[in-house]
């Protein structure tokens, strides 16, 4: 009887030892995280000590009855057990933010190409013959030495893309090296290169990149993010086209964003480049750092952090979050047939990724899904800004995990995170997108008259003009109507929307 007293006793002390160790470290590490409001984090200490002393006394002290003693053990195990929770929950934020970070590097995807008819299979078999490749590829040079150590080849440079295309057609040439985006260009533009060539090889390289990083106060001072949104689904790492460009103008003091979308097509000077312009899409060709560059040279604004992400980010983050309710200014049937309704519509992920994609439903096309684009934009805020994101949590930490690419820093991620938790108070977002008419020209990256935006230098003008009110701590307009009506669910159709003449000869790897 006495050793089961002895035993209980030395139980109760080891929960009581427990309890403050595992008390001491979750408070480090919510101190360290620094996520919570200071009003918040002295709450919890408070309360947190008060629970930790109250228990670990009770628990040692001799007289107190046994039942009592068994309640307060209870108690504390599920303290500990919550502690234990949230430690590592806020450990994985940590980890999967700084998982999410920029690199110093930008990878390009390589594919050794022959003619479908031919008798290569294997890349040993080009063992001695003629190997083309596009010199304008950032790494070509360097895929080049990568391959030579694999096979030895001769090399033939070219420097206009339908030159290399039809060199391999023509038999001037046995294969080509080509990164995997370029090679979708030429695919897409050349409907008989595209079926008559098969893939025998295929690696990647890195690329050290230029740091576009201007780094500021981001919950005092007005901060540029260029969105890009790649053509792809699977690995956000690699280098490819950009289907989507949104700057996202912040001002945390009025709480106002200001959403620019450019146009996929239209016909800038790339960044670093002279000569012939070429589609603002093709930059990401190039890597993120092009990209952003050329933006803030269209716009004369100082762009501080990017954002990538593609399409399997956008699907994945908007299933996390139980759909969004998104607001379309028509009422139409998407490219995979769903039907969307004026006003709100209640999206899940995939329908989210249509209702962005989606162009030939609408006359103004391109620009029309542009705007789209920024209602999806402004929904996922409002979500992601509401209490609602509390229950939502894990899921979407598990969506964003190695779904998107930026270079803003952890420590700026959570001190916006902590900002918004201080007051929730919602965010002004207004849309406005750069405009243009349709035209052809010839491109930098592939030396062919191609569909392109020549850009309407008004549009320009007036979106620098937001810009400047955005900075300078003037309210805008909500974009978006407040929700009145009836939500819409989006259902799928059988229907067939008509493409209108303006848009017909547009290509494109989306909406087809």
């Amino acid at each position: 009887m006495a050793k089961n007293m002895k035993r209980k006793k030395d139980n109760y002390q080891k929960l009581s030892i427990v309890l403050v160790i595992v008390s001491l470290i979750f408070c480090i590490l919510l101190c360290y995280i620094n996520l919570l409001p200071k009003k918040y984090l002295f709450l919890i200490l408070i309360i947190l000590l008060v629970f930790v002393v109250f228990n670990a006394l009770c628990l040692n002290l001799r007289r107190l009855k046994k039942k009592v003693k068994a309640v307060i053990s209870f108690f504390t195990l599920v303290g500990i057990f919550i502690m234990l929770v949230i430690s590592f929950y806020l450990g994985r934020t940590i980890l999967v933010l700084n998982g999410n970070g920029a690199t110093n590097y930008k990878i390009e995807n390589y594919s050794v190409i022959v003619l479908k008819d031919s008798d290569y299979d294997k890349l040993k078999q080009l063992k001695g013959k003629k190997v083309g490749y596009y010199k304008n590829s950032m790494g070509s040079e360097q895929a080049n030495k990568k391959l030579s150590k694999k096979v030895d080849v001769t090399y033939k440079e070219y420097d206009d893309l339908n030159n290399l295309g039809n060199g391999l057609l023509d038999e001037k040439i046995d294969a080509i090296v080509i990164e995997d985006s370029v090679l979708e260009i030429l695919k897409e533009e050349d409907q008989t290169f595209s079926n008559s060539i098969k893939k025998i090889y295929s690696f990647y390289i890195q690329i050290k990149t230029e740091s576009t990083l201007k780094d500021v106060n981001v919950v005092k001072d007005s901060f540029a993010i260029y969105i890009s949104g790649i053509d792809t689904y699977g690995k956000i790492s690699s280098v490819s086209r950009s289907d989507v460009n949104i700057v996202m103008v912040v001002n945390p003091s009025t709480k106002g964003i200001l959403l620019i979308s450019i146009p996929r097509d239209y016909y800038v000077q790339l960044h670093g480049t002279t000569g012939t312009r070429d589609k603002l899409a093709h930059a990401g060709i190039y890597g993120i750092d092009t990209s952003v560059q050329t933006v803030e040279d269209l716009l004369e604004l100082k762009i501080n952090y990017y954002l990538k992400v593609n399409f399997t980010s956008v699907i994945d983050i908007v299933d996390a979050l139980n759909g969004v309710e998104v607001y379309s200014d028509y009422t139409f049937t998407s490219y995979s047939n769903f039907d969307f309704k004026e006003g709100y519509n209640k999206v899940n992920g995939e329908q989210a990724l249509d209702f962005a994609r989606t162009r030939k439903a609408f006359v103004d096309g391109d620009r029309q899904r542009g705007k789209n684009q920024q209602a999806l934009i402004d929904a996922l805020i409002k979500k992601v800004s509401s209490k609602a994101i509390i229950t939502k949590y894990n899921s979407l930490l598990s969506a964003v995990d190695g779904k998107y690419q930026t270079n803003m820093s952890t420590e700026k991620i959570l001190s916006l995170i902590k900002m918004q938790i201080d007051d929730m108070s919602p965010w002004t977002v207004t849309s406005y997108s750069l405009d243009g008419t349709d035209s052809y020209n010839y491109t930098y990256t592939y030396n062919q008259l191609l569909y392109v935006m020549e850009p309407d230098e008004s549009s320009i003008i007036e979106a620098k003009k937001l810009i400047k009110q955005v900075l300078g701590n003037d309210a805008l307009v909500d974009s978006y109507k407040k929700s009145n009506q009836n939500l819409n669910v989006v259902s799928s159709s059988k229907k067939q929307y008509t493409t209108d003449d303006t848009n017909k000869n547009e290509k494109s790897l989306d909406d087809e």
